[in-house]
């Protein structure tokens, strides 16, 4: 009888932790439409993720765009390097589809970060990953000032006195430190004001979980499109997982619990 109960309580924590976990859709919902577009962000909404994650990069005119890579070749075909390049010269540029993509996609071009802005509904969050240096800051802080009108935003950099400066900026939104290597900065992390880290899934576990929590920290996951991953994720204690399929995942997850 112990044993049952014990199972049931095991069961029945996963089944709560699922339910709480935050869907983050990676560059968007990257897996039909393609990355750090206005089609793959508009497309997490609908999809009904909480949350939809895009990169962010500085122009040389200073305009703040949704693009991944230093340079363009990859995302676009064309042969720039996106903080040598004014935006009026890329802007048009469609964003090359991936294989899963689907082919109604294919105009998509790069987007400005105020146009992205002002697709966030109310209750859903914009979690802005910042790829450059604290440079970005300025100009980001006056898009946000003047686009963000609803919904939440969040910001995750792997810079991590980019993020510090960032928190600074914005005392009042989640800021968490990205990175691949969370213990050897962990005393910083523990002392500083970041609300967490946001971390590559296969160094997570429970008991790195329980260790930022300890210390006040929250604890977000990359990039995971496996059920079986996103269980072990959940069942170590992270509040948000970021994947390029938030809506498929949450269901799968939700057939397996």
């Amino acid at each position: 009888m112990k044993k049952l109960i014990l199972l049931i309580t095991v069961i029945a924590s996963c089944n709560l932790s699922a339910q709480q976990v935050t869907y983050v859709a990676h560059r968007g919902a990257s897996h039909l439409a393609p990355e750090n577009t206005l089609a793959s962000i508009r497309l997490a909404w609908e999809l009904g993720a909480p949350a939809a994650e895009c990169d962010i990069m500085l122009t040389r005119d200073k305009q703040v765009v949704l693009f991944h890579d230093k340079k363009g070749g990859r995302l676009t075909g064309h042969d720039f390097v996106v903080k040598e390049t004014d935006y009026t010269q890329i802007k048009d540029y469609t964003i090359l589809l991936k294989e899963t993509n689907l082919p109604e996609y294919s105009a998509e071009t790069i987007p400005l970060l105020s146009e992205v802005l002002e697709t966030i509904p109310d209750n859903r969050t914009l979690v802005i990953e910042i790829k450059t240096g604290p440079e970005i800051l300025p100009y980001m802080e006056k898009v946000i000032a003047n686009h963000w009108k609803t919904g939440n935003i969040a910001f995750i950099a792997f810079g991590f006195e980019t993020i510090l400066a960032t928190k600074a900026i914005f005392p009042d939104i989640p800021c968490y430190y990205l990175g691949q290597d969370a213990n050897s900065k962990f005393k910083q992390i523990k002392a500083s004001f970041l609300d967490g880290v946001d971390l590559n899934h296969r160094i997570i576990n429970k008991k790195l979980v329980k260790k930022f929590n300890r210390a006040g920290k929250d604890v977000w996951c990359w990039t995971v499109n496996d059920p079986e991953i996103a269980i072990k994720m959940i069942n170590a204690g992270v509040s948000a997982i970021t994947t390029d399929r938030p809506k498929w995942l949450k269901e799968q997850v939700s057939q397996e619990l």
